[in-house]
């Protein structure tokens, strides 16, 4: 008899996120992972108490209204199963929501990976507001902080997202703007704040910009 305690095998699963899915929050997300994967009936290792659910991790959480070609969930299981079979279940268990591309195992251990690096496209911008860019971009990277204000009203704090920028630069061939973060323990930048201090500078609303991940660095 199988002992379900035990990790038998450990797998990255990735997939895109696109559509209506992009405003799914990530609590949204764990939760339909939590119904894909029992939709599946793949031998997922459970955590303990009165309220079991699958063990896996994300090594990054994407925010409401971000899309992304590639991101990554990491699933436990108690039992040995190939990894065609892991991405063939969870396609028909997504299908409608989230688009599987591929299924890899990982080295059977609990530490999960850590995001190090995040690429985003971001655009398209407002007719005219493109032009006016590149001065943006340049003036935004030649500040020695960027002060963005995070947390529930009445309990703000300024957090200063310099040192996570990498890479920012205009792309007149997508109307948009490629930006590169750095992750640490302490936090990164995030695609929403770039946006918004864009669009303060060229005169724009930023509600409707789209931002897409385009890659991730883990380790």
């Amino acid at each position: 008899m199988t002992d379900k305690t035990l990790l038998a095998q450990k797998t990255s699963v990735s997939f895109a996120k696109a559509g209506p899915a992009i405003r799914h929050s990530h609590h949204d997300m764990i939760r339909f992972w939590e119904r894909a994967i029992r939709r599946a009936g793949l031998p997922v290792r459970l955590t303990g108490g009165f309220n079991p659910h699958p063990r896996m991790v994300f090594p990054h959480a994407l925010g409401v209204g971000v899309a992304s070609r590639h991101e990554e969930i990491e699933i436990e299981f108690h039992s040995p199963v190939a990894v065609e079979d892991i991405a063939r279940r969870l396609s028909l268990a997504c299908a409608g929501v989230l688009e599987i591309l591929s299924a890899a195992n990982l080295p059977p251990t609990r530490r999960g990976r850590r995001i190090r690096e995040s690429s985003y496209i971001l655009g398209p911008w407002p007719y005219g507001a493109g032009e006016a860019l590149p001065k943006a971009i340049e003036a935004l990277l030649a500040r020695r902080e960027i002060a963005v204000r995070r947390g529930a009203p009445g309990s703000e704090r300024l957090h200063d997202i310099r040192p996570f920028i990498l890479r920012l630069s205009h792309d007149p061939e997508r109307n948009g703007v490629r930006a590169d973060f750095a992750h640490d323990n302490s936090g990164s930048a995030r695609p929403d704040e770039i946006v918004r201090l864009l669009a303060e500078a060229v005169g724009t609303d930023w509600r409707g910009i789209g931002m897409e991940k385009t890659g991730m660095t883990l380790e």
